[in-house]
């Protein structure tokens, strides 16, 4: 790690992960992946609110777009619920999809 370079954290006070833009895994699914995990070990509770898309695009160095699709992923994932105006929260469990063995 260079002298000046600084280890990101997150909201929660997690370290990011280093993201190689051109490296072979999807910057988006990185993203993801690590909301997931937070999710998933209970860091994030039900109902939290994620912190806003500018907020989380600075926090791991990415665009807008980049953020946006790791949260439109998220979604699909069942793990997330988009509010108009008020934010991005954590949906409850019974609504998260199945995670299947291929996974």
């Amino acid at each position: 790690m260079a002298r000046d370079e600084k280890k990101r954290t997150d909201d929660l006070g997690a370290e990011i992960p280093a993201i190689d833009p051109r490296g072979i895994e999807l910057v988006y699914m990185i993203i993801a992946d690590h909301i997931a995990g937070q999710i998933e070990r209970g860091e994030r509770a039900t109902g939290s609110r994620l912190p806003s898309e500018l907020e989380l695009s600075n926090a791991w160095g990415v665009a807008r777009m980049t953020l946006r699709r790791a949260i439109r992923e998220l979604k699909e994932r069942g793990l997330v619920r988009a509010v108009h105006g008020k934010g991005t929260f954590v949906a409850p469990p019974e609504s998260r999809a199945p995670r299947t063995s291929s996974e």
